[in-house]
């Protein structure tokens, strides 16, 4: 099966599922749409250095009050130089599946939440060694996401969303932090 037909098999096997757990009440509830941002940088020393930048968007249903059905994108990116050593970049891109639970009702300004879900890993990978010898690999993989994090309401419909969140690529909850960001962003529910 061709890669296009696969993924777009995927795509449709993950919207069912998403729509099948929606209670039949749901049309009762809202919807949210979030997006956020993280960059970071650590230099080594002489020469050698670190960066990584990671967004996200996400659209989700809440059929309760403290409960949530999303599906998310994560575009992950990370540079590696080690000066006369190595140069290496990683690009991941998360599709999930997740489910959110908040502790608090949507009355709440402050909603502190956990959420837990299956994904598609999209890694693409190229390492440069000093030979100038070049490794590039590409991965397709389901992972499980896990994640935590805290809603700020300024209004009824827009708040500030810090997060957490890390996908698991080995599918152990002892190597989250492999892939773990904390993203800041904005949330608006509908």
């Amino acid at each position: 099966m061709k890669k296009w037909n696969l993924w777009s098999l995927q795509k449709w096997i993950l919207a069912a599922a998403i729509f099948w757990c929606l209670p039949s009440q749901a049309l009762a509830g809202y919807w949210e749409f979030s997006l956020g941002f993280n960059y970071n940088r650590s230099e080594y020393g002489s020469q050698s250095y670190s960066w990584s930048r990671r967004y996200g968007l996400s659209g989700g249903y809440h059929f309760t009050d403290s409960s949530e059905i999303e599906v998310a994108f994560v575009d992950d990116f990370t540079r590696n130089h080690y000066a006369n050593y190595e140069d290496s970049f990683y690009r991941d891109r998360v599709y999930s599946a997740n489910w959110v639970q908040m502790f608090l009702d949507k009355q709440s300004r402050f909603q502190p939440y956990i959420k837990a879900g299956v994904g598609l890993l999209n890694r693409d990978a190229t390492v440069y060694d000093t030979l100038g010898r070049i490794q590039i690999s590409k991965t397709d993989r389901i992972t499980t996401v896990v994640g935590a994090g805290l809603k700020f309401y300024f209004t009824e419909g827009v708040g500030l969303k810090l997060e957490g969140t890390s996908y698991l690529t080995q599918n152990r909850i002892a190597s989250w932090r492999n892939n773990f960001a904390a993203t800041v962003g904005l949330s608006f529910l509908f």
